[in-house]
């Protein structure tokens, strides 16, 4: 099973595409050190303070998948520097 979730975020204390980047790298390393997942920034690369990740998952079974997947959503918006706005699953 391949569990899909997009996450759409906003970040209100930025202010340069620089700081953007810094707080992006931070969450992708937080989330790889934590989970075994591939994670990677797909949209809104060029405006301030919008950003979307794409994060994938392989699983045997799908509630595996939807668990590692959701714990991956929560560490993400339990962070201070952005907001979740926007979670979508998609399963393959």
């Amino acid at each position: 099973m391949i569990g899909y979730v997009y996450v759409e975020c906003m970040l209100y204390d930025v202010h340069s595409l620089k700081g953007k980047r810094s707080i992006i790298k931070q969450t992708i390393h937080q989330v790889h050190n934590k989970f075994n997942v591939s994670m990677t920034e797909i949209d809104f690369h060029d405006l301030w303070q919008r950003c979307a990740f794409g994060i994938a998952v392989v699983a045997k079974e799908k509630i595996m998948a939807e668990k590692t997947l959701q714990e991956v959503v929560r560490v993400i918006d339990n962070r201070t520097d952005l907001e979740v706005t926007i979670v979508d699953y998609e399963w393959l």
